[in-house]
């Protein structure tokens, strides 16, 4: 596929080994754009508009809840392309990350076909509503709450 018939998707990621991989899994398929840090994304919503955009919450500076922020402030459409691409979220930062209307979450490591099928369903604005990767550590977490409430 040529470039020019491809999807642009922006990579909001401050990790050089993240970017590369995800960079390898998509580069076929969407032209990736990749931003830094959060300053970087803005800078580039400014004046784009993407059917994707993946995005790390947890950056120093401007962490990926100011690009959610300024999404919602002046692009609110292009919150529904928004994937959260992260290492970890707690049950608080997931639900304010969902609470702006995001298509979806994805925790690393990630499962490379369901990842790339994730954004092929975002960038055609299918959006599923199901977090990849979240079923065991949020199946911990409420059997921690459990045996808690239990002793």
């Amino acid at each position: 596929m040529a470039n020019a018939d491809k999807r642009h998707v922006l990579l909001v990621d401050d990790n050089e080994a993240t970017r590369t991989l995800i960079n390898a899994v998509l580069q076929r398929d969407f032209v990736i754009e990749p931003a830094l840090d959060g300053m970087d994304a803005v800078e580039k919503l400014r004046t784009n508009k993407y059917a994707a955009i993946l995005l790390d919450l947890r950056m120093p500076d401007h962490d990926g809840f100011s690009v959610l922020d300024y999404l919602k402030s002046n692009r609110p459409d292009m919150l529904s392309c928004v994937l959260v691409v992260t290492a970890s979220l707690t049950p608080k930062d997931m639900s304010r990350a969902r609470s702006y209307g995001i298509a979806d979450i994805i925790t690393k490591p990630f499962d490379v076909e369901s990842f790339l099928e994730t954004v092929k369903r975002c960038a055609r604005g299918i959006h599923g509503g199901a977090t990849i990767n979240v079923v065991a550590p949020m199946l911990l977490l409420f059997a921690d709450l459990l045996k808690n409430t239990i002793c």
